[in-house]
């Protein structure tokens, strides 16, 4: 398709925990998303904000020239579908006309701008029905469903579908209240041990209407979403204080290191430690 490039991919394997440097190459009005299908990926931008996928995850980018670092495991695989949003433009309306979308390049351009132009996806419904249709399909037919699919992304960021959570949170207008209440509390007692039955009794209701309503309205788990939140405030308070890596995993609810460790490079693809020696030295690698 004019305007539209695909890759399939695999970075060759340096063994261990051996994190290598990504070139990032700026270039204004292109959009890319990569369908991690092993490994991870971790970048950083200019601003501090960090973002992870691990696979099976998808990575979108919009403006690369605002990445201050970018990190991948040795095994990282997948597919890479890039787009030049001025060649592809009548490519675009192809595709959209037939799959019966209209799409508002220019609405994803500012909700992608809004985000440092990035954002990353995993553990959706929407991600987890990609992956399993993907596996099913011919190697040879891969690359083709992937370009459809991110237009079907892109469409889905412009109307902000609760499918995309970790793109969209949510329109707390729509939220029953009482949901909207659980959520606020997590987010100001992330320190404190925060359970299901703990919740329901605090605001009086029951775990399923909780469990349902929540997953409704954020796109995940109550679990998931907790533990997403304690992870990203992990990694700012990493960036941006010199407190020690045990004081952290407690502000944010976690007593034991090992439970703490494990969970942030399930998430951000690296340890603590790692993270914090990557984001000291981001502002002076050259890339």
């Amino acid at each position: 398709m004019p305007g539209v490039r695909t890759c399939r991919f695999a970075l060759p394997e340096t063994g261990g925990e051996t994190l290598q440097y990504i070139p990032v190459c700026g270039e204004p009005l292109h959009f890319e998303a990569l369908f991690c299908l092993t490994g991870y990926l971790a970048v950083q931008t200019a601003q501090g904000n960090p973002y992870a996928v691990e696979a099976p995850g998808i990575f979108l980018l919009s403006d690369s020239s605002r990445l201050g670092s970018c990190l991948a495991s040795g095994d990282l695989s997948g597919v890479l579908v890039a787009v030049d949003a001025v060649a592809a433009r009548e490519s675009l309306q192809s595709v959209c006309a037939t799959l019966g979308l209209r799409l508002d390049t220019r609405g994803v351009r500012e909700k992608m701008a809004a985000r440092s132009g990035c954002a990353a996806l995993h553990g959706t419904p929407w991600t987890q029905a990609f992956f399993e249709t993907l596996q099913r399909l011919p190697e040879d037919v891969w690359e083709r469903y992937c370009v459809f699919k991110s237009v079907e992304l892109l469409y889905l960021f412009c109307t902000e579908a609760h499918q995309l959570d970790g793109i969209h949170d949510g329109a707390d207008g729509y939220v029953p209240s009482g949901v909207r209440e659980v959520k606020a509390y997590m987010e100001e007692h992330l320190a404190e041990k925060i359970t299901l039955p703990l919740l329901c009794r605090r605001f009086s209701m029951s775990p399923t209407s909780l469990k349902e309503g929540f997953r409704r309205a954020y796109g995940t788990p109550v679990h998931s979403w907790l533990v997403r939140q304690r992870v990203k405030r992990a990694g700012e308070l990493l960036r941006t204080t010199r407190l020690p890596i045990q004081k952290i995993a407690q502000a944010v609810g976690y007593e034991g290191m090992s439970q703490f460790n494990a969970v942030f490079k399930r998430y951000y693809g690296m340890t603590p430690g790692q993270y914090r020696k990557m984001s000291e030295t981001a502002t002076t690698r050259p890339f």
